[in-house]
């Protein structure tokens, strides 16, 4: 089973965490990530909404786009590396193997 938290925590504790501008970028896919998990929409009043938001920052993720290379090159990450992990993970969550 993979955890999240500890999936989070090891996204941004991965190699030099001293440096504040790369801390920022790593801190921008874990917010990114907890979007595409459907953390910040629980409102029941606007499921479809908040369907398409995590639609949208799944793709994010799962979709080659420059933005995200771009976000995990400053944050010091293989681009490739780190999509391969997370659709891993999604992959782990949809066939229920995920604790939170």
């Amino acid at each position: 089973m993979v955890n999240l938290q500890q999936f989070l925590r090891n996204l941004n504790t991965v190699g030099d965490t001293r440096d504040p501008i790369r801390s920022l970028w790593r801190n921008v896919l874990i917010v990114a990530l907890e979007d595409a998990l459907g953390r910040h929409w629980h409102n029941k009043n606007i499921q479809m909404v908040s369907y398409l938001y995590v639609k949208s920052a799944r793709e994010y993720f799962l979709e080659p786009n420059r933005d995200f290379k771009t976000v995990c090159e400053y944050a010091g990450f293989d681009h490739e590396y780190i999509r391969m992990k997370v659709k891993n993970y999604f992959r782990k969550e949809e066939n229920g193997r995920v604790e939170r």
